[in-house]
């Protein structure tokens, strides 16, 4: 049985193929939150999944249910699909990818993704990735990124990304990364850094910096205004939240203090500023800093009652206009 299902086989331009995988490699769901973007921006045609069965622990990844039409129950199951979009105005079509980051036959799993790439004729792949790290949500998001293609590495030092050169356990878009150089296909990852006392909330000022560096490298010519404008009013949010909290503000101080004094990402002592290490599976030593485990829970609850209050607001304007 065939791992792949095709649904549509359209004729597309080398196709530039856009990655994210929810699971160890989204802190914050902000990678896949990016692409999601891009999925409601384009509503591009589904063309291809790979199929779960084989690829899932399902008392681990369960499948989830919900009602259709009131009484009938479906079942949806983890996915990873393949969606087309096409262009006149783009050099290049694009495929966007959104998946789950599979438990089992990893191996087998890249050999599915390929054979989709090779059957599409795709000519570059781009990675994005989201770590949580020891960084205030006030500065601007740390980007790094990595290629084996000179020449893509060099159009991502003129952007101002920083190599990465994380050894360690790696995720699956690490595994994908080397067999897209090994079958001969130029990719790069795209990596932001998430502040880990918002480990749990979608962050969209990392989703909007993943947004904003890739529209650049791939000259997407997207309007990203309003997320932009989201990711500026989520940090004033996020900053008015924590200053009522003596404990949060000064534990944002201080990680705004160390990266003031130069404190990189990087968990080696002799690295230079333009080659960070990254690591999605290790939030980064920041010092003797006090515990950041209520500054998380009180956060968070507090966003979560906030957008309560925003959707109570919101459901009591709709009766009122009516």
């Amino acid at each position: 049985m065939s791992q792949i299902h095709y649904h549509n086989q359209p004729e597309l331009r080398e196709p530039i193929v856009v990655v994210a995988f929810g699971g160890w490699n989204d802190a914050a769901d902000s990678a896949t939150t990016a692409i999601k973007f891009l999925i409601d921006r384009w509503l591009p045609e589904k063309i291809a999944e790979i199929d779960a069965e084989d690829f899932f622990v399902f008392t681990e990844t369960r499948p989830t249910i919900k009602y259709a039409d009131g009484n009938q129950r479906s079942i949806t199951w983890p996915a990873n699909q393949f969606f087309a979009h096409t262009d006149p105005d783009l050099n290049r079509d694009v495929i966007l990818f959104l998946g789950t980051e599979p438990q089992l036959k990893w191996k087998t799993f890249c050999t599915a993704f390929l054979d989709v790439c090779k059957k599409f004729h795709v000519s570059e792949v781009v990675f994005l990735g989201a770590l949580l790290a020891d960084v205030p949500h006030s500065i601007t998001v740390p980007i790094t990124g990595a290629s084996t293609d000179n020449d893509v590495m060099e159009r991502l030092h003129e952007m101002d990304v920083n190599n990465s050169r994380y050894e360690g356990p790696t995720g699956v878009i690490g595994v994908l990364h080397d067999a897209c150089h090994r079958a001969h296909i130029s990719s790069a990852t795209l990596w932001a850094a998430a502040p880990h006392y918002l480990a749990a909330t979608p962050n969209i000022k990392v989703t909007a910096a993943l947004l904003t560096y890739l529209n650049q490298f791939l000259s997407f010519g997207l309007d990203l205004h309003e997320i932009q404008s989201e990711a500026v009013r989520f940090e004033e949010q996020v900053t008015a939240l924590v200053a009522k909290d003596p404990e949060a503000r000064e534990y944002v101080r201080r990680l705004e203090e160390q990266i003031a004094n130069g404190v990189d990402l990087d968990d080696g002592d002799e690295n230079d500023d333009e080659d960070l290490l990254v690591d999605p599976d290790h939030t980064l030593n920041s010092g003797p800093l006090p515990s950041a485990d209520s500054l998380i829970r009180d956060v968070e609850e507090l966003l979560r009652e906030q957008r309560g209050n925003g959707q109570s607001q919101q459901s009591d304007d709709e009766e009122e206009s009516e």
